[in-house]
């Protein structure tokens, strides 16, 4: 009778052990799952991270080589302004020689250039560097003026001796390589300009196979630009203070004239800043000073891209290039002692009254009292020019208000907007 109670007993029991492994079984299958698919996911964002970092530091190189870049750029163009500022003060032959040894010691890919100008009916080598023989005998070279290449902008001219061979006959082209050293792989032809009027080039010469990178490129738009406006000046350095006062004044009428957008600017800012200067009771030479200031405060533009300079959103590297325009439109105006007030100007008009502006970070009353008010009567003009439809001069003006304390004076702008009211949009 026992037998059948302990088999009853064993089943019972076994039933119970294998029903607590089912249960154990499917909890731990479960957790198991549970714990696979958190091995999963910890995995899947393990690769995430890997990737992002991978894109990160991706990311941080390519923030390194622009901002490298956009160093040396700013190191080149830095160069190019403190060359120029030292070569108005040479007389006009030895402008030249200093030219070209400017544009080398920026572009250290060439290893030899020439500058050459029209002359009447003649094409002359003013300077030319290399490590030939007979360098100076090129000056000596009856050319004519038609056999020049005439070259709107700044350009790479690959073997320039073929690209020459339909217009100069070969045995100059090989007396220029003798003269220069070797071979000529590869120029940069930069045009030289007096006003709008092609006069000559200066050619920056490759003596071996290689690239010219995109910072001498664009060094070298910015020497363009500068070349030919103290070119312009050079010229000009015997007639009164009127006569340069109107040629700087076309300089930036051609600039203005590129765009709608800033067409009559620098007229219409010496108008309100001329205005805001009487009411400050400025006297007649302040007066005058002011006038001029403001014609000239953005000269300096005609040095920078037009694809930077008429973006309504830049990037950091190309707002630190678009800065770059006060400081070149200082050297421009500089060398002219009737000028002075008018550089210092253009130098400053972008400071802030509370010092977060460029390119000194200077604050309050140390910003010059000409270049406050330029300032404000700049922003005002910009903003009622290319604001939005809808919005009204009194928006223009709220707009200025908001920023007194801050970008601007707070005394000049309470005499500003005084000004401002009395204009239509």
């Amino acid at each position: 009778m026992n037998d059948p109670l302990i088999l009853d007993y064993f089943i019972a029991t076994f039933v119970v052990e294998v029903a607590i492994v089912l249960v154990l079984f499917i909890f731990y299958r479960r957790r198991l799952k549970a714990f696979v698919e958190k091995i999963r996911g910890l995995t899947e964002k393990n690769e995430n991270l890997k990737k992002n970092e991978f894109e990160l530091h991706k990311e941080i190189k390519n923030a390194q080589s622009a901002l490298e870049d956009v160093e040396i750029r700013f190191e080149k163009i830095s160069k190019i302004i403190q060359g120029f500022s030292r070569i108005t003060q040479k007389n006009y032959s030895e402008f030249f020689d200093d030219l070209l040894d400017l544009a080398l010691s920026v572009v250290p890919e060439a290893k030899s250039g020439s500058i050459s100008v029209i002359d009447g009916k003649k094409w002359k080598f003013m300077a030319i560097r290399g490590n030939g023989k007979d360098a100076e005998k090129l000056k000596l070279l009856d050319l004519k003026s038609e056999w020049m290449v005439t070259i709107p902008k700044v350009t790479v001219v690959e073997d320039i001796s073929r690209a020459n061979e339909k217009n100069v006959p070969k045995v100059y082209s090989d007396m220029i390589e003798k003269a220069v050293g070797g071979h000529i792989y590869r120029s940069i032809a930069i045009p030289l300009k007096l006003g709008n009027d092609f006069v000559g080039n200066c050619f920056l010469d490759a003596l071996s196979d290689i690239k010219f990178s995109e910072s001498s490129k664009m060094a070298m738009e910015n020497f363009a630009v500068l070349a030919s406006t103290f070119l312009t000046l050079k010229k000009l350095e015997i007639l009164p203070q009127l006569s340069i006062n109107n040629t700087l004044r076309e300089i930036v009428n051609f600039y203005e004239m590129k765009d709608p957008a800033t067409r009559g600017h620098s007229e219409n800012v010496a108008y309100f800043a001329v205005k805001i200067g009487e009411k400050m009771n400025l006297s007649p030479k302040q007066i005058g000073d002011l006038y001029w200031a403001a014609i000239f405060h953005d000269i300096g533009l005609i040095s920078i891209p037009d694809e930077i300079a008429r973006k309504s959103s830049m990037t950091k590297a190309e707002f630190e290039i678009m800065k770059i325009h006060t400081l070149i439109g200082e050297k421009i105006i500089d060398p002219y002692d009737h000028l002075k007030e008018a550089a210092i100007v253009a130098r400053s008009h972008h400071e802030c009254f509370d010092g977060s502006g460029y390119p000194d970070g200077i604050k309050g009353f140390d910003i010059p009292l000409l270049s406050r008010i330029v300032s404000v009567s700049d922003l005002f003009d910009t903003l009622r020019k290319n604001s939005r439809p809808g919005i009204s001069v009194s928006d223009v003006i709220n707009e200025i208000k908001e920023k007194s304390g801050t970008q601007f004076d707070p005394e000049i702008v309470k005499i500003a907007t005084q000004i401002f009211e009395t204009v239509k949009k």
